[in-house]
């Protein structure tokens, strides 16, 4: 069990970023949306200020062999074991909440719980595959360093928040830019536990360095549809984005570039060539999780979500259950927000067939030279 000691601890926001639109902040794309219609201001994304603040002027470690940021990532895990009476990982199946799960394993920080959404409503091997290796590790040291992992198949009720108008607007149901089919927003996700929430950590690994090229000149910058699935989560912690620990960010950005092709005017672990891509993951601290189908992200992904291939078998699910109205609703869902913002300045994306995703936004951009971050 977990050390039963006394703690310090607090339920806050560790990671403050919003939409900025005018004068307000909003924590979902969808809300920004309507005040930029009676504003004509255009929400701009922005990333948590003092954290930002952190890496500029930061200089290029001495070290930036993957064995070092690897060390910087554990020794921060063992600091936030201290620190939280219950610790939670958030596993997607990939390598960055992999290499996090295998870290905690092999050092002795024990895991109160590992948590997993699930694709599927009822457990379907080939809806979850990405998710099955990690699991499967995680099970393997249940009792040992780990307490308990929970695959948590979402019911019918769970899903029929699409049926509520207005839905994507709702802050119960989505933060950031996500228009989200299967209600596994982390917003959700952090209460499907046991644990006493206020007492609990949940860490996040996500994400990756992002940097643009302008003029020469290359920019750190990150994109808002994954981390804004966070915004104003108390308590949740992407580790890449800890401003108790900003070493991690700034030795992932130097050792990323130091490794990728750059001949691009974005870079992005995604976007870099096969080839290259086992190099970049071991030299940025991290591990790969043994399957060339989950480090090469070749999981049937579409630009609109709902068109990649588990998000189809997942409406084909729903349709056997005789729920075809959700479906509906939510392709609905995509016409009417076409019908609200399709005049707008950078607002939305329309795709075939009336499907429609908001414009990514960029957040502050940090200029990085040879040997240190810029201001």
């Amino acid at each position: 069990m977990g050390d039963s000691s006394p703690k310090f601890y607090m339920s806050k926001v560790l990671l403050d970023h919003f939409y900025k639109c005018g004068d307000k902040k909003f924590l979902n794309i969808w809300q920004a949306f309507d005040h930029q219609l009676r504003t004509k201001n255009i929400p701009n994304y922005i990333l948590d200020e003092d954290f930002v603040a952190l890496l500029k002027n930061s200089k290029r470690p001495k070290n930036l062999s993957g064995n070092y940021i690897k060390s910087l990532i554990i020794d921060r895990l063992k600091q936030l074991r201290k620190q939280y009476r219950y610790l939670r990982l958030s596993l997607g199946g990939g390598t960055d909440s992999y290499s996090l799960l295998k870290y905690c394993v092999q050092n002795d920080i024990y895991l109160d719980e590992v948590y997993t959404h699930m694709v599927s409503l009822s457990p379907n091997t080939r809806m979850n595959l990405e998710f099955i290796p990690a699991l499967n590790y995680a099970k393997s040291y249940v009792g040992q360093t780990i307490g308990s992992v929970i695959q948590h198949y979402p019911s019918i009720k769970e899903c029929e928040f699409i049926l509520e108008p207005g839905w994507y607007k709702n802050l119960k149901w989505v933060r950031g830019s996500m228009l989200p089919i299967r209600g596994v927003a982390p917003v959700q996700n952090l209460y499907k536990t046991d644990l006493p929430i206020h007492d609990t950590l949940t860490i996040y690994g996500f994400e990756k360095p992002y940097f643009i090229k302008e003029n020469g000149i290359i920019y750190w910058i990150q994109l808002d549809p994954g981390l804004s699935e966070l915004m104003g989560c108390e308590n949740a912690l992407p580790l890449f984005f800890d401003k108790e620990c900003p070493e991690i960010a700034i030795a992932m950005a130097f050792a990323m570039l130091e490794h990728s092709d750059l001949s691009k005017d974005f870079i992005g672990y995604d976007v870099q060539p096969a080839l290259k891509k086992q190099k970049i993951l071991h030299e940025m601290g991290l591990e790969s999780t043994g399957h060339f189908f989950i480090d090469h992200h070749t999981l049937g992904k579409s630009l609109i979500d709902c068109k990649s291939k588990k998000n189809i078998m997942y409406q084909n699910e729903l349709v056997n259950h005789g729920r075809h109205d959700i479906v509906d609703a939510y392709f609905k869902t995509h016409k009417l927000i076409i019908a609200q913002y399709k005049k707008m300045d950078h607002a939305i994306e329309i795709y075939e067939n009336d499907l429609v995703k908001p414009v990514s936004r960029i957040s502050q951009k940090i200029p990085v030279y040879q040997d240190f971050f810029g201001s």
